[in-house]
């Protein structure tokens, strides 16, 4: 994450045990997206573990590139049609289950916008303010477009869930996004993507409690 090589090589190492745990507690194929999302989280932190290398030790430098479109590739593509599509797989109830499809497309839209300018445009990472800033150079009515639907489609569909539990993943999430505004807006990004990262270990919670209850009843 932003604060330091040592901090995201950190997170991502917990994260990734943490993820793999996660996705031992399924009880079903349905749940393997959703119990990903923390191992997903931690390959991500990993990465920027790598960004901070190559900006802090000349000897990294030539991996920048690389780490930054790794991140970056996480960051801006895999999330907005990751989350509505583990949310779809989750769901059995109908319209629920329509409606998430919907949000699914629309994030695969938005995913695919985002890897053609990520390999069109040029982008790059710095150090800012003791922070990691990513610099992306997209056409300005895709950036304002972009952000609109990435909020929508990495938030609402946790809402529109009948999964339980999932709504106060989803409160926590936005609560995180909100408050990094406030607070870290020049890093939105890196920070929010960092703490959604620790966040995501609810989701192990969240399943436990499911499986457990589906065990009680049955």
């Amino acid at each position: 994450m932003c604060f330091s090589a040592i901090a995201s090589f950190s997170a991502g190492t917990v994260l990734t045990t943490a993820g793999i745990i996660t996705t031992q507690k399924v009880s079903s194929k349905l749940q393997l997206a959703f119990a990903a999302i923390p191992l997903l989280f931690g390959i991500q932190q990993l990465s920027e573990g790598f960004v901070w290398l190559s900006l802090t030790h000349q000897q990294y430098a030539h991996w920048q590139q690389a780490a930054t479109h790794a991140f970056l590739f996480f960051a801006h593509a895999l999330w907005p049609v990751w989350v509505p599509f583990a949310a779809l797989l989750l769901e059995t109830k109908q319209p629920k289950k329509t409606i998430l499809f919907g949000f699914f497309m629309l994030g695969l839209l938005l995913s695919l916008g985002e890897i053609y300018c990520l390999s069109a445009y040029h982008v790059e990472s710095r150090i800012y303010g003791k922070h990691i800033e990513y610099l992306i150079t997209y056409p300005r009515p895709f950036v304002a477009v972009s952000e609109i639907v990435y909020v929508i489609v990495t938030l609402v569909p946790c809402f529109v869930s009948s999964f339980k539990n999932m709504r106060w993943f989803a409160i926590v999430l936005a609560t995180a996004l909100v408050l990094t505004g406030i607070f870290y807006q020049a890093w939105l990004i890196s920070v929010w993507c960092f703490f959604a990262a620790l966040l995501s270990v609810i989701i192990y919670r969240i399943l436990a409690l499911k499986n457990k209850k589906q065990l009680q009843a049955a």
